[in-house]
């Protein structure tokens, strides 16, 4: 038997065991998240709301099953994945389940065992000494760095909240002396560069801080979290809670480092900011600047694919989606706050949970009268930086629904430590379906093969590297020279979004320092033209401008297989081989060349049983390089997907000029192919300088579209006049489409 577990029995009896009664003590209803008036609510109502009591007897049967097992706290060990994290990452879980098990259904056992182990957990946090696995700037106790050790806190917070009033005197003042504080002290004081650090390590540990001077009503700690330490440096701009919500989030609530990490940092946010709500209601918390949080929880929905993932810029994981623990009281805590919110309960819906409080009281008593509304996705530009002056992310949609066709471009600014070197990358999804990839991060959380569940090496090399995004590359080298400082100081520059019309959808920007001497400006327009598909069709337009030549490399890495192609190549059927040293292309295999012909180009590929089309226009000599990642790659960690790149050498102002388009179909079971071609037959660019674009499109059924924009001007009420190819186009704005 474990040696601190064997020696719980003993502290009992030093300190006096006292059992609880069967009925909460009310004297002490908690007071941070979960509060009494809302316990006495659920009690009496749970067994009326269907989806509130699926999510207690959910809760219920994950923690009895964890109380079988008994109570472990080991001493650490492991990195990510190892036996030691993953059990004290699973015994905050158990420890805040079954304190709010114990308010809502006054069983005893449940109050019991958070006891036992925070008593357990009081023995063994003062003989630990820095974690033994080095591989953080800001290494932990429990747990390998400090981020884990304030996640275990911001838990472990809510449950003694909730299980106090059954404690001893004795009890309390030893678990508060001899644990919470002296964690909350090594969280902020012992490690004040990493509490005030404007970052989503310091909003973990500034909510974890706060959270249990709340809970054990210390005012220190409270103070702390709202105004950092003054025991080490702070950043120019401050430090502390408050600091936190107005640096890390643009005033249309996107967070700089991506919707991965967004969703992350939702959960403290929000936590704090619930506990706030309670104990300081004179601070009217969820009306801080504008109700950014509000607004930050709906841009993380927003933020997502139709089918619930997030977008995948930066060091992003595929998989997350909006079923996670933290969008489920970003979704619970924002209807509770509005709720006129409807579309937010559709959500709630798919997650099959709701969080055990107030706020998830109002979402399953309003799903349970038939409130619920179908959640409807945004075509919207989403700035960054705190005042929205540092670039931004736009996401273009067909329409409202799951079906639609989503495309999103990053034009932002670098996304602090996790950001990629990719301005102007573009994505495609298509009926919830990836179609043109983000990579995302080189990483497998919690893997203990794989590093430790930590960044790969690879992250670096690869998945960060301009190469490995949907955006231009210039003469082989990554953005900023691939350093982070360098990418930090500047960002890209919105040139027009305009999602207001039915027949296109226009976003449009601009980048002019990724690489020196280089101007770039890329510009997606989403075309619905039912006269010539039921689906729409994205006109991809990449300027370049530069006195001196360059090789251009611009890829797409498609999601599917390939089909077909009218480029004559030559395929690498024996031997393969990197095609470069650095810069992420020592990781991508060539496996084809073939010189492009003058004019019209054609890439076809299959995603599942839709086909998808890259037209292109090429210039003479401009090449098509067919390509895998995976080279460079000893230990197998890189997925081995595809990606066609276009190649323009010796070049120096250009315009890329592509189509892409989903049509036809190929059913699984009757093996019936229709539509195997695609409607764009020609594209052909009409006029390229610094004045104005101007591209043709021609379709299938012999009819033709032209979009025109202006380069240099972004005056909406400007007028432009001029003739071009023998024809006369006049508009007034930054661009129009011609039919």
């Amino acid at each position: 038997m474990n040696r601190i577990i064997k020696n719980i029995w003993i502290v009992m009896v030093v300190i006096g065991f006292v059992a609880c009664d069967s009925e909460p003590d009310n004297s002490h209803y908690p007071n941070v998240i979960l509060t009494g008036e809302a316990v006495k609510a659920i009690r009496a109502e749970q067994a009326h709301l269907p989806l509130l009591k699926h999510s207690i007897e959910k809760l219920q049967q994950k923690v009895e099953l964890e109380m079988i097992n008994g109570i472990d706290v080991p001493i650490p060990k492991d990195p990510a994945g190892g036996y030691t994290h993953e059990r004290h990452k699973q015994n905050y879980i158990n420890m805040y389940g079954a304190g709010v098990l114990w308010q809502v259904t006054g069983e005893a056992r449940f109050a019991n065992y958070v006891r036992d182990m925070l008593l357990a957990y009081t023995e063994l946090y003062p003989t630990l000494e820095e974690h033994p696995v080095k591989a953080s700037y800001a290494p932990g106790r429990l747990f390998w760095q400090q981020l884990n050790e304030a996640v275990w806190l911001v838990y472990v917070s809510q449950a003694y909240d909730c299980i106090a009033g059954i404690l001893t005197a004795e009890q309390k003042e030893l678990i508060e002396n001899e644990l919470l504080v002296p964690y909350a002290d090594f969280l902020s004081v012992e490690n004040p560069k990493v509490f005030n650090r404007v970052h989503n390590h310091g909003v973990w540990a500034a909510a974890a801080v706060g959270m249990t001077g709340f809970a054990i009503d210390n005012e220190e700690l409270v103070n702390r979290a709202f105004n950092g330490v003054d025991t080490g440096p702070k950043e120019e701009v401050g430090a502390g809670f408050l600091v936190q919500l107005t640096q890390l989030f643009s005033p249309d609530g996107y967070y700089t480092e991506g919707p991965y990490y967004q969703r992350y940092a939702m959960l403290p946010y929000l936590l704090f900011a619930q506990a706030i709500d309670k104990n300081r209601p004179e601070l009217n918390i969820f009306e801080y600047r504008d109700n950014i949080l509000q607004k930050a929880a709906l841009t993380t929905l927003q933020l997502t694919n139709t089918n619930g993932q997030f977008f995948p810029i930066n060091d992003a994981l595929k998989s997350m989606s909006y079923m996670s623990t933290s969008l489920v009281h970003a979704v619970d805590f924002v209807y509770g706050l509005d709720e006129s919110q409807k579309e937010l309960l559709s959500i709630a819906q798919q997650q099959g949970e709701v969080i055990i409080c107030e706020a998830g009281l109002k979402v399953a008593r309003a799903i349970a009268n038939g409130e619920a509304r179908p959640f409807k996705w945004e075509s919207k530009e989403f700035r960054d930086g705190p005042e929205g002056k540092q670039g931004a992310f736009g996401v273009l949609r067909s329409n409202s629904g799951k079906n639609c066709q989503t495309v999103t471009m990053k034009y932002a600014s670098q996304g602090m430590g996790h950001g990629h070197f990719d301005r102007l990358t573009i994505s495609f999804y298509d009926q919830g379906k990836e179609i043109l990839q983000d990579y995302g991060a080189a990483r497998y959380v919690n893997v203990e093969y794989k590093h430790g569940g930590r960044y790969l090496p690879e992250n670096k090399t690869w998945a960060r590297q301009t190469i490995a995004h949907n955006t231009l590359v210039v003469d082989k080298d990554s953005q900023s020279e691939g350093n982070v400082k360098t990418a930090s100081s500047h960002h890209s520059t919105p040139w027009v979004f305009d999602a207001s019309k039915e027949d296109v959808k226009v976003m449009s920007a601009k980048e002019n320092k990724a690489y020196e001497g280089v101007n770039m400006h890329r510009t997606i327009a989403l075309l619905s033209l039912p006269e010539v598909s039921e689906d729409a069709i994205i006109l991809d337009l990449y300027r370049v401008e530069s006195e001196a030549q360059h090789k251009y490399h611009l890829p797409y890495y498609y999601m599917g297989q390939m089909m077909h192609t009218n480029v004559a190549y030559k395929a690498e059927t024996t031997a393969l081989q990197a095609m470069g040293k650095n810069d992420g292309y020592q990781h991508l295999w060539q496996t084809a060349e073939g010189v492009m012909q003058q004019g019209t180009n054609r890439f076809v590929w299959l995603n599942e049983d839709c086909f998808y089309t890259l037209t292109t226009e090429a210039q003479a000599d401009d090449k098509l390089l067919l390509t895998r990642i995976g080279a460079g790659d000893p230990e197998f960690s890189l997925r081995n997907e595809p990606a066609v790149i276009f190649e323009r050498d010796k070049t120096a102002s250009t315009l890329f000029a592509s189509a892409i388009e989903a049509h036809g179909n190929k059913h699984p079971v009757t093996e019936l192919v229709s539509g195997l071609k695609g409607h764009v037959t020609e594209i052909k660019t009409l006029l390229n300088n610094s004045e104005y674009t101007l591209v043709q499109l021609v379709f299938a059924n012999e009819s033709k579209v032209v979009f025109a924009i202006c380069n240099n001007k972004i005056d909406q009420s400007a007028s432009h006049q001029l003739m071009t190819n023998g024809q006369e186009y006049s508009w007034t704005g930054v661009y129009q489409l011609f039919k």
